[in-house]
């Protein structure tokens, strides 16, 4: 409580005191001796509950030397055995009301804090729950969007397999990282390069180069990016720069204003060098990247472009920055 707070609550403790005062005076001719303290026992009660055992004790104070100058026989300031034993009674009596409304007070504010924790925990079950239906549902979704991909063209059930195989990996390293990310670490973009490239051993090398700021990534985005450039990748290394010795990879990003209507937007280049002369994959045969580019990409409101130059193929992609954390599979 602050200050003021605190200071009020005092102040209406001294106003407790004085209305039973007040009303011990006015009951005095009605009572026979031996009740000084009877208005006064309430007094501290109320104070105490109300407000603190300091403020409960304060009124104890304040009543004792009332009870003790004005109600206790003779009247005044007396030293006698009775009047002592009288005294030491009202501490005994309004030291245990004081020691009890503490302990209660206490047991009161464990209780409270208890049910806080409960509440909080089940609060924190309910909203794990439901992360982990969504995130079911989106590895799910992945993995349909994987399977239905990875269907075609395949020439025989090993084909099948192993392109599955190496695609639930990728998807598998990626959730790493998303579980990183729910941890409450930031995952960037350069870190779900250097785990969809692993595989290939090239980051790090003379045979890669990434060149870009520090873009945090976060949700289904980095599993989906993960995804598409494990796939060029494996492209790469299976008819491109990375199936030849002197092939390189360039990977380059960077943050980009949009059009007027249209607000910031990541940009991503993959260039190839050094490899084999590109051959553009007939329409009608469109891989799983470029495929999963295409659905995804493009269904967030962003762009993918894929050129075949003789010195190696290019991919772009465009991303704006306010999905970075939204993307959701495409079926």
């Amino acid at each position: 409580m602050s200050r003021p707070v605190i200071a009020a609550t005092y102040l209406v403790s001294v106003l407790v005191f004085v209305v039973a005062l007040i009303l011990r005076i006015w009951l005095d001719p009605y009572l026979p001796q031996g009740f000084p303290f009877l208005t006064f026992f309430p007094a501290v009660l109320i104070s105490g509950f109300a407000f603190g055992v300091r403020q409960g004790a304060m009124v104890a104070v304040l009543s004792a030397f009332a009870s003790w100058y004005y109600f206790i026989p003779p009247v005044g300031v007396d030293f006698s055995m009775g009047t002592l034993l009288a005294m030491g009674l009202y501490l005994f009596v309004v030291i245990t009301e004081l020691t009890l409304i503490s302990l209660m007070m206490r047991a009161y504010r464990a209780e409270s804090a208890a049910r806080n924790e409960t509440e909080r925990l089940a609060s924190l079950q309910e909203t794990m729950a439901q992360e982990l239906d969504h995130r079911l549902k989106n590895i799910f979704a992945t993995m349909n969007a994987i399977i239905s991909l990875s269907l075609r063209g395949v020439s025989s059930p090993e084909e099948l397999a192993s392109r599955l195989k190496e695609r639930v990996s990728a998807l598998g390293r990626s959730n790493l990282l998303l579980r990183g990310f729910r941890d409450g670490e930031e995952v960037a973009l350069d870190t779900v390069i250097a785990q969809a490239l692993e595989p290939f051993s090239i980051v790090g090398t003379a045979r890669f180069s990434g060149v870009g700021p520090r873009v945090p990534l976060g949700g289904q985005t980095l599993v989906v990016l993960g995804l598409i450039l494990h796939e060029l990748g494996t492209n790469a290394a299976k008819y491109g720069a990375l199936s030849v010795p002197t092939g390189r990879i360039t990977l380059s990003w960077h943050m980009t204003p949009g059009l007027a209507d249209e607000g910031e937007q990541l940009r991503i280049e993959w260039r190839e060098t050094g490899g084999p002369v590109p051959a553009p994959p007939p329409t009608a045969s469109r891989g799983f990247g470029s495929t999963l580019m295409s659905r995804v990409i493009t269904s967030v409101g962003g762009q993918t472009e894929i050129d075949y130059p003789p010195e190696g193929a290019i991919v772009r992609m465009t991303l704006p920055a306010d999905m970075l954390n939204q993307i959701t599979p495409a079926d």
